[in-house]
């Protein structure tokens, strides 16, 4: 831990945007971002148990909460948004889970022995993104040192959670490397009442559903994780950068919903070239490219349902996506204007398959082509103590169902689909944000922005027809109409004293709001009109030379213009509910102790949509750290020091979670009482 890291970084976004470079390659506006911008950096992420992204963030940053879905593989909620509706990156480059469940969201594919740091911009103001509507989480992974090192990390804690992992970098001054591997794999863990994963949901879930008796003692989940990363400098302005990652995660438990992960691989390359000081018209020059595969394979092996011909089945699913950026920046007098195309192609296919034959069943996602290109630009300016910031992005997109006519689209499917196999969206997207210096230690801002995301394959297409029953179980609705999110933040960030101070509140009207309910026997997709309102505030405040005291909330609110048809609850679902973070952090020249505590009030939930009441909870951990010289540090953590059993997320339909034998669905709760000791020795 650094003494003061909060009180530099808040300094630091105060400065001019110009200073903030790296081998003379500008590489972030952060002086003309809303307060909405953020960073964890690696010292924040080092003192956590480095098990999941979407917990890190969530037990940082109160305005991020995570959805738990298992011992890993948790989504991540941004302002009371997920899935879509955010933009969750890995060194700007997207990766798109298989899962319609979301077992295995973006979240999920990166390791956290990976991270340098992780940049988060809250709300509509990213426009060099497609679909950032409401924010986006951008996770930078380390680059390669030219001195030559290696490290070995070591992790152990409660539940059998074990990892290990290598890694060494190296290199000259014109090419350097990185390259690790990591095994990791636990048991399922407990929550506060001493439960399992599998028990919590196994006395109330229907027959088919719980576990056979070999399997209720399994391993949570096992995953290797391979990486790369290059840098070549060919030239003394120019750089290019090869990365790949790999992610091999096996017989993965998810008991709260109807199926397990018996597969889940992910390959990710990355290619990317920048050069400064072409002459007249460029300052600088991006070409950013990336290529993602996921293949997700989720099936009832584990379960009572395997031993019945007609629900022994799995679902496998694979997802790719490919996409290149190129973008042009040019500085005249003070004034930066940033020029950029970006173009994607994503296609999702997913099948039911026979555990026996391996014959297809049923088609579920008809292999969805989304085709995107998007222009945007940039205008910043600095005016005296002005910063000005006006963005902008056109967006053209055309998806295509490419296989409804394959004889395993159910029936009913065919007619739904008749003529809707293809859908294409034209948007315009816009920004402007301004930050005033009030003073060299105080700021306010103001940021106004519109922007849009179209919906996905599954809203628009995913089949689930039940031939037994003869009733349709989930449908996607082909008629789904682009979301739009109209926003306005005010924030302000300050320094008196050894105090830093920044707070943000933010008003969103979404427009044609993607929502997941229930339709009698049926799940399926509409459009509705809400509103979504919070805000969050952190403080930072140096009580002596060696103690740190941090304190941070945030709320948002939000709610359906009009109930759904037959329907009288007006609450969004998902949005977590009043949750705060406090942190004594005593921190030495070599070694620190944190005293952690987060709490959250109740949920407002929708009621109409399968959302079941959770109560507020409290939680403290304990974390510190040592560095004994040069080469070794470790850290260490006691969470829910209290065994306190409590649940963050909830239990919406749009989540296809397990019902139990009334009508309920069930909710996981979180780990209890539980350690972790975490090693690293570079040499």
């Amino acid at each position: 831990m650094k003494k003061g890291l909060l009180l530099l970084s808040v300094a630091a976004s105060i400065l001019p945007a110009e200073s903030i470079r790296v081998e003379k390659i500008i590489v972030e506006d952060t002086a003309l971002a809303p307060t909405t911008h953020k960073e964890v950096s690696w010292e924040g992420i080092r003192s956590t148990k480095q098990k999941d992204l979407a917990q890190m963030l969530s037990n940082t940053l109160p305005e991020i909460t995570h959805v738990r879905a298992s011992g890993i593989g948790n989504d991540l909620l941004l302002r009371g948004l997920k899935k879509d509706n955010i933009n969750v990156l890995i060194d700007n480059k997207k990766i798109c889970g298989g899962c319609p469940n979301r077992m295995d969201p973006p979240a999920m594919h990166v390791s956290s022995d990976q991270i340098a740091e992780i940049k988060v911009q809250e709300g509509p103001f990213d426009v060099a993104n497609f679909g950032s509507l409401g924010g986006t989480i951008n996770v930078i992974t380390k680059d390669p040192g030219q001195d030559e090192s290696a490290t070995l990390k070591l992790g152990l804690g409660s539940f059998g959670y074990q990892k290990g992992e290598l890694s060494a970098e190296g290199g000259t001054e014109k090419f350097r490397i990185l390259g690790g591997i990591s095994y990791e794999e636990s048991d399922q863990y407990e929550d506060g009442d001493g439960k399992t994963l599998i028990e919590q949901v196994e006395d109330n879930a229907p027959p088919p559903n719980r576990y056979k008796p070999e399997y209720r003692d399994a391993k949570a989940y096992k995953r290797i994780q391979f990486w790369t990363k290059a840098l070549i400098l060919p030239a003394e302005k120019q750089r290019v950068t090869l990365s790949y990652f790999r992610d091999d995660a096996k017989d993965v438990l998810y008991p709260a919903f109807n199926m397990d992960a018996q597969k889940d691989t992910t390959d990710m390359f990355g290619l990317k070239y920048e050069i400064d000081g072409l002459g007249r018209w460029s300052d600088r020059l991006l070409l950013d490219g990336y290529y993602s595969k996921v293949v997700h394979e989720m099936g009832t092996d584990f379960r009572n349902a395997s031993n019945n011909p007609m629900m022994d089945k799995t679902h496998a699913v694979e997802s790719k996506i490919w996409g290149v950026k190129l973008e042009n920046t040019k500085i005249v007098n003070k004034m930066r204007f940033v020029m950029g195309l970006d173009t994607s192609n994503r296609n999702w296919d997913g099948k039911c398959h026979d555990n026996k034959t391996w014959a297809v069943k049923q088609i579920r996602i008809p292999d969805v082509e989304t085709k995107n290109i998007g222009l945007y630009a940039k205008m910043l300016r600095q005016y005296d103590k002005w910063h000005l910031n006006i963005g902008a992005r056109y967006d053209q997109t055309d998806i295509d169902a490419n296989n409804l006519d394959d004889p395993k689209v159910p029936m009913p499917a065919k007619s739904h689909y008749a003529g809707k196999e293809s859908r294409s969206y034209n948007d315009l997207s816009a920004n402007i944000m301004a930050k005033y210096s009030y003073s060299d230690t105080t700021s306010f801002n103001i940021g106004i922005g519109r922007t849009i995301r179209v919906p996905d394959a599954q809203e628009l297409y995913f089949i689930a027809y039940n031939p037994t029953a003869g009733i349709w179980t989930r449908q996607g609705n082909p008629d789904l109409k682009e979301t739009k999110n109209s926003e306005i933040d005010l924030g302000m960030e300050t320094l008196f004293g050894n105090t830093s101070l920044r707070a943000n509140l933010f008003y969103s009207l979404l427009d044609d709001y993607i929502y997941a309910y229930k339709e009698g026997p049926k799940l399926t997709f509409t459009n509705l009109d809400a509103i979504l309102y919070g805000g969050d505030i952190s403080a930072m405040t140096m009580l002596s030379e060696t103690l740190t005291l941090d304190i941070s909330l945030a709320y948002q609110r939000g709610e359906k213009k009009d109930p759904l048809p037959g329907q009288s609850d007006k609450d969004l679902a998902e949005i977590p509910p009043l949750k705060g973070r406090l942190a004594l952090t005593y921190d030495q020249e070599n070694y620190y102790a944190m005293i952690e505590s987060i709490a959250a009030a109740g949920q407002t939930i929708d009621s109409d949509n399968g959302e079941e009441p959770i109560g507020g909870y409290a939680i403290l951990n304990l974390k510190g750290g040592y560095t004994f010289d040069s080469h070794l540090h470790i850290n260490f953590g006691a969470e829910n020091i209290l065994d306190k059993t409590y649940a963050v997320n909830n239990s919406y339909v749009g989540r296809g979670l397990v019902a139990n034998q009334g009508s309920d669905v069930l909710v996981l709760y979180e780990p209890g009482r539980n350690f972790y000791l975490n090693a690293e020795y570079k040499f």
